[in-house]
C-alpha cells in the first residue's frame, strides 16, 4: 500500500519558498577554491594526491596535496567572523562515523542523524556537503540557512542557540575520512550597485507578449517614473493584461563581474547597455533566471521588460558580486511572498510502489514519456525508460516528488527523485553486436527493441519483458543491502552475440574482487568476480562489457 504525503510543515514550506522571499540565500554560486593544504591540520591528518583502488578499512593513497585524510581529531574547515557559504566532498571508510561540528557547538552525525543517514552513500564513495551559515549578531542567533547533502536540502532556516566559539569542523569519531574540493566564500551585505535616479516606465496594452519588439507597437496606456522597479505601477489600469517597459541608469560601484537574478510572474527579460543579460522567458514566481555580465565602474543603461500572463504577478531583480549577498533593485511589494505549496510525495508501504510519469533528465530538452519509476520500502529506487529499456536514474532516501504530476492541472507530469540521485547512461543495457569493438548505440528503434509488458511478484516488484533483435528479455531490478541488483535473462534466438554494458563513464577503476568504481568514485558496479568484463574505450568514454549467454547479473552500489 502506498503512502501519499502532502507536506505543509516547516521543511516543505521552506522548499516551496526557497528563492522567493526578499532575497535569495546565495550570490554567485561558484565558490572560490580553498586549497586543503591551507587548512590547519591537527594530529592524525595528512595530505594526499588521490585515493587508490583497494578494499577494506584502510585508504590507500598516492602522494600529493589534492585532499586531506585523517582520523581522530576534528579538522577545522572555517572559523567564521561573517556569514559564509561552503562546499566540500568527503569519503569515508566502512567503519567511520563522521560528524559536522557547527561553530555554535552542535554536531550533526552523517551516520546517525536520520535525514542525513538515509542519503549517505556507501563507504568509499565521494559525498558532497554544502551549507550556508549566518553568524549571530547581538541578540540575533546564528542560523544554518541551508544544509544540502548529496544534492538534497535537509535543513533550512534552523536557528542555532549558543555562542559561536568553535570553528566549523569535520569530526571523524571513528574510522577515517578524506576531504577534497573545498570551496568557501564570505557573504558580505555590502551594496554593489544603486539606481542613479528615477526609472521611467511605459505601459502598453496586451499581455503575454514574448517578443518585446512586438509589444512596442501596442497602444500606450500610461507613462511615468518610479524610484524602484515595481510591477504595481500597472495597478488601476482598465486592462488587466498589459506589458511594461522600464528604463533606468544603474551605478556599478566597482568594476567587475555582476550577477543579476530575475524573478517574475509572466514574461520578462533584462538588458544592460543594450546586451540581453537575462534572456526573456515565461516563468512563474519561484523559478528565477540568472545572468552575469562584466561592468565597469560607473553608469550603465538598464532595461527591464515585463508582460503579464496568467501566472501570479510579481517582479524582482537582484544584483550581486562574488562575496556579497544579493541586493534588491525592486520595491519590496513588487515581489510578493508566494502561496505556499506543499510537496506532494509518494512513499512505498509494505510493497514496492510503481509510478508511470514523464521524466526529464538534466541537459535534455525533451521529456521521456514512457518512464516507469519503482520505489522500494528498503529505500532504494529507480526509473527505467520503457522505450529504450534504459536504467535512467537510481536513488536512495525518500521516493517520489509528484507535485508537478498531481498539483492543480499537473501539466508537466514530471516525477522528481527525492533522495541521493545517480544519473546513469541513458541507453539500453543489452545489445546485439558483431564483436566487442563495435560502438554502443545511442538509441534503439521499435524494430530492434519493443516493450511487451510487466508482471509483479508478491513484493510488488516488476519483471519487465521486451524483445531485442529476435530474442526475448526479462529485466528484474531489486533492492540489495547497499544498492540495486539487476538481472537480465535472454531467451530465444538473437541475431548475433548479446552483450551487456554494465557500466559507462569517464573513468572506471578496478577496485578488485568484481568491484569497479565509476566516474571518480561516484558509485560502484559489482559483478561476479569469476566473470571477466572487457574494459574498453569508446567515443571518449570507458565501458565495461560482458557477453551474455543466458543471463547476467550486476549490482549498482551507492
Amino acid at each position: 500500500m502506498m503512502s501519499i504525503c502532502l507536506s505543509t510543515g516547516r521543511r516543505a514550506v521552506a522548499l516551496a519558498l526557497s528563492g522567493l522571499l526578499s532575497a535569495p540565500l546565495l550570490a554567485q554560486t561558484d565558490l572560490p577554491a580553498l586549497p586543503v593544504s591551507q587548512l590547519n591540520r591537527p594530529a592524525g591528518w595528512q595530505l594526499a594526491g588521490a585515493v587508490l583502488p583497494g578494499l577494506g578499512n584502510a585508504l590507500k593513497t598516492k602522494p600529493g596535496d589534492a585532499l586531506l585524510i585523517g582520523s581522530g581529531s576534528p579538522l577545522p574547515l572555517a572559523t567564521p567572523t561573517d556569514d559564509f557559504s561552503m562546499r566540500f566532498e568527503m569519503l569515508t571508510t566502512p567503519d567511520a562515523n563522521v560528524s559536522l561540528q557547527l561553530p555554535t557547538g552542535q554536531r550533526l552525525s552523517f551516520q546517525n542523524e536520520y535525514d542525513l543517514a538515509k542519503l549517505m552513500k556507501a563507504p568509499g564513495l565521494w559525498q558532497t556537503v554544502e551549507l550556508n551559515y549566518r553568524t549571530g549578531k547581538g541578540s540575533k542567533p546564528a542560523m544554518l540557512e541551508k544544509l544540502v547533502f548529496n544534492g538534497v536540502t535537509v535543513r533550512e532556516g534552523e536557528l542555532l542557540p549558543g555562542k559561536a566559539n568553535s570553528p566549523l569542523a569535520l569530526a571523524p569519531d571513528n574510522g577515517t575520512v578524506a576531504v577534497r574540493n573545498v570551496g568557501y566564500r564570505v557573504l558580505s551585505p555590502r551594496m554593489v550597485a544603486r539606481w542613479s535616479g528615477p526609472l521611467s516606465y511605459t505601459i502598453v496594452e496586451g499581455g503575454y507578449i514574448e517578443n518585446r519588439e512586438n509589444a512596442r507597437s501596442k497602444k500606450i496606456l500610461r507613462q511615468d517614473t518610479t524610484s524602484l522597479l515595481n510591477y504595481e505601477v500597472g495597478y488601476g489600469l482598465p486592462a488587466r493584461q498589459h506589458s511594461i517597459f522600464f528604463k533606468g541608469k544603474l551605478t556599478a560601484l566597482t568594476a567587475g563581474r555582476y550577477q543579476f537574478e530575475l524573478n517574475q510572474g509572466g514574461v520578462a527579460g533584462v538588458w544592460i547597455d543594450g546586451q540581453e543579460v537575462v534572456p526573456t522567458g515565461h516563468r512563474e514566481l519561484g523559478h528565477p533566471a540568472v545572468g552575469t555580465v562584466a561592468l565597469s565602474a560607473g553608469l550603465h543603461d538598464v532595461e527591464v521588460y515585463l508582460s503579464r500572463s496568467w501566472f501570479r504577478p510579481g517582479l524582482g531583480l537582484f544584483v550581486s558580486q562574488a562575496g556579497t549577498r544579493p541586493q534588491p533593485l525592486h520595491a519590496p511589494a513588487s515581489l510578493p511572498e508566494p502561496d505556499p505549496v506543499g510537496v506532494i510525495s509518494v512513499e512505498p508501504g509494505g510493497k514496492a510502489e510503481i509510478l508511470r510519469s514523464f521524466v526529464q533528465l538534466p541537459g535534455e530538452t525533451h521529456k521521456r514519456t514512457h518512464s516507469l519509476s519503482v520505489g522500494s520500502p528498503a529505500g532504494y529506487h529507480y526509473t527505467v525508460d520503457l522505450n529504450q529499456m534504459a536504467l535512467l536514474q537510481v536513488w536512495k532516501g525518500d521516493f517520489a516528488n509528484v507535485t508537478e504530476m498531481w498539483y492543480e492541472r499537473g501539466e508537466p507530469q514530471l516525477l522528481e527523485p527525492m533522495g541521493t540521485t545517480l544519473r546513469l547512461p541513458a541507453q539500453t543495457a543489452l545489445m546485439v553486436l558483431t564483436n566487442d569493438g563495435v560502438a554502443w548505440p545511442d538509441s534503439m528503434d521499435e524494430k530492434t527493441l519493443q516493450y511487451k509488458g510487466l508482471s509483479l511478484d508478491k513484493t510488488g516488484n516488476p519483471t519487465i519483458q521486451y524483445t531485442l533483435a529476435g530474442a526475448t528479455v526479462t529485466d528484474v531490478t531489486k533492492p540489495a543491502p547497499d544498492g540495486l541488483t539487476r538481472t537480465l535473462t535472454v531467451t530465444g534466438t538473437p541475431t548475433g552475440t548479446v552483450y551487456c554494458r554494465v557500466a559507462a563513464g569517464q573513468i572506471i577503476d578496478d577496485i578488485g574482487n568484481g568491484l569497479y568504481a565509476i566516474n571518480d568514485r561516484s558509485y560502484f558496479v559489482r559483478v561476479d568476480p569469476k566473470t571477466k568484463p572487457k574494459q574498453r574505450s569508446s567515443n571518449g568514454k570507458q565501458e565495461l562489457l560482458l557477453p551474455v549467454k543466458n543471463s547476467v547479473t550486476y549490482s549498482i552500489v551507492f
